[in-house]
């Protein structure tokens, strides 16, 4: 089986994560792809890797970094998508992931959470507090709730969003190469509401093709943890906490 384990990586960030992550993975050296979006000015200063890796303009945030890894080589039989702010939790999510997609044909796509937030249907959310007005959310260049910018991106994609906006967060997907194949790569958003949008789209787009998607494991973070988030899923750190873990300042759009 050719294994492609592709990791995002922007590089305006401190690489500390990144390095880590390597190390934690350093047995899967030989099928490491790093991913990196930069701006026209970045400098590089601490970056010194030792597996491939290419550079990437940096738009379409850490899906954007993916789908260029994946157009690298298209070849492989199954693809993990990784962001750098990942930390390994265990050692044996290549036999968890392999055995949990052998156990359904049906699945195509797995994760380490699902984002049950969004698993109502599209009038419901539109009705709802999450159908907030946020910055960098547009439909036709003009400020749009994230619910109308969100489907009506992912119908620009030839994206049908389905009943529901449940979907695999993007911070560990997992996807055989056949369906890769058959998505062609991953949108990419132009602007924060775009990104969104294509997170939520990539699971909806894999329902429209028949097929399920599903967390790793049932509980949330088992093998794959991310510095942000709760390890049970529910929701990010607070921003002090993220930056003491980091020991660095974080700023947010929260």
């Amino acid at each position: 089986m050719k294994l492609k384990i592709i990791i995002s990586y922007y590089s305006a960030r401190e690489p500390d994560s990144l390095n880590q992550l390597l190390n934690d993975l350093s047995r899967y050296q030989k099928n490491i792809l790093v991913s990196i979006n930069h701006d026209a000015d970045c400098q590089f200063k601490n970056l010194n890797l030792n597996v491939p890796h290419i550079f990437n303009k940096n738009v379409g945030m850490n899906i954007g970094a993916w789908h260029h890894g994946y157009k690298h080589d298209t070849s492989d039989d199954l693809y993990i998508f990784l962001q750098d702010e990942c930390f390994l939790k265990n050692h044996d999510f290549l036999n968890a992931v392999i055995k949990k997609f052998e156990s359904d044909y049906a699945l195509a796509m797995l994760g380490e959470t699902i984002n049950k937030k969004w698993a109502h249907s599209w009038n419901t959310l539109s009705r709802s507090p999450l159908n907030s007005l946020e910055n960098d959310h547009y439909v036709d260049g003009h400020s749009s709730p994230r619910v109308q910018c969100y489907t009506n991106a992912m119908l620009g994609w030839n994206i049908n969003p389905g009943d529901t906006g449940e979907h695999l967060r993007s911070l560990v997907w997992a996807l055989p190469g056949k369906i890769m194949r058959q998505l062609g790569g991953f949108p990419i958003g132009r602007n924060r509401g775009e990104c969104i949008a294509a997170e939520i789209g990539v699971s909806r787009k894999i329902m429209g093709l028949g097929y399920k998607f599903d967390q790793i494991a049932p509980i949330p973070f088992s093998y794959f943890g991310h510095c942000e988030w709760r390890s049970d899923g529910t929701s990010k750190l607070a921003i002090e906490t993220i930056a003491k873990a980091n020991n660095t300042n974080l700023v947010t759009n929260a």
